[in-house]
């Protein structure tokens, strides 16, 4: 009897071993890899035991999109946008920071062009999803630029599309002009289905009206999150949904944004030139490099590298941005080099 006594205090003590030894092992992976055990401590950072939540104040304040309110309070809704979050989160976390930095950098061209024309700017999360805010972005479909313009888009046109291409440039690449012409395409089917909220407008853009309109003919007085829209409109909706909530709530979801000014310049506006400009040129004359000329000048092609002589497809030239507080300097260089067309 004495001898099993030992054996069983023996083995206590080695469960004992083996019980700190494993609170041990989780404390150091916690200390190395950044991972805390603590359920209280993930949800204060946007996740809780099954992934990513939604913030407290947002569930009872509530949330709009392109002012339509989101019915969250839906367990079928609210799921939706849960299983979108934690895709961005969790499988494009990475692409995500990425998208945020670019769009300090170019959000407020976006933005500012959204708005002169009447266009909500919650909009601009369909330009990040479409084109990564990559000015060369293509697209499966054809679709190419900030706004992902390309056949898919254009489908009702007959004379052409509305955007120039060249050798040296394409609006599409251009963030203001290309935001402009998307803008003309939302208004054109806001005025076809005035009933449509921006939610259905957006379904309209991404799917065409054909298909959203015999959707809703069969289910007459439903909207967005009633009705089963193609796959690709039924995904996009609520990952809009989901990139505004992450964007707007970033510290919540310790996304980290590495860039904190937006591109300053000045807009020298469309120049009528005699000759194609080099963006080198225009470097040296600003003191910096043709990297930096090109990001304010995305539609210039970058092989070409040449901001277009005048075009009879463009009448009033092509527009150019230089750093800020170059803009006097690059105009009176253009007139003495003799790059302004008579």
């Amino acid at each position: 009897m004495k001898l099993n006594n030992n054996n069983f205090r023996s083995t206590e003590k080695l469960r004992v071993s083996h019980f700190y030894s494993l609170r041990l092992g989780i404390v150091l992976f916690s200390l190395i890899f950044g991972v805390n055990f603590s359920y209280a401590w993930i949800t204060e950072h946007g996740a809780g035991r099954g992934g990513y939540v939604l913030p407290q104040n947002l569930v009872k304040e509530g949330i709009t999109f392109a002012g339509t309110k989101v019915p969250i309070e839906r367990p079928s809704v609210h799921e939706r946008i849960i299983e979108q979050l934690n895709y961005l989160l969790m499988d494009r976390r990475a692409s995500v920071a990425e998208w945020l930095n670019r769009f300090v950098a170019y959000g407020p061209i976006l933005t500012d062009a959204l708005k002169k024309n009447n266009v909500p700017v919650d909009l601009v999360y369909l330009s990040i999803i479409l084109s990564e805010l990559d000015p060369n972005h293509k697209t499966r479909s054809g679709g190419y630029g900030w706004w992902a313009l390309g056949p898919s888009r254009n489908g009702s046109q007959k004379n052409g599309v509305p955007w120039l291409t060249t050798n040296d440039w394409d609006d599409r690449r251009d963030p203001e002009i290309s935001t402009n012409i998307a803008a003309d395409f939302f208004q054109i089917l806001r005025k076809r289905e005035p009933k449509y909220d921006w939610l259905l407008t957006i379904c309209t853009f991404i799917d065409g009206p054909d298909k959203i309109g015999a959707i809703l003919k069969k289910s007459p007085g439903f909207y967005y999150w009633d009705i089963v829209t193609p796959p690709s409109s039924d995904l996009l909706i609520p990952r809009l949904v989901a990139l505004k909530i992450i964007f707007t709530n970033r510290d919540f979801y310790c996304v980290t944004v590495t860039r904190n000014k937006p591109l300053a310049f000045d807009e020298i506006g469309r120049i009528k030139l005699s000759k194609d400009l080099p963006l080198a040129l225009v470097a040296k004359w600003t003191g910096t490099v043709p990297r930096n000329i090109w990001k304010l000048n995305t539609g210039v092609d970058i092989l070409s590298g040449m901001l277009p002589k005048l075009d009879k497809r463009s009448p009033n030239g092509f527009p150019l941005r230089v750093p800020v507080g170059t803009g006097p300097k690059v105009k009176k260089m253009i007139q003495t080099e003799g790059y302004v067309a008579r």
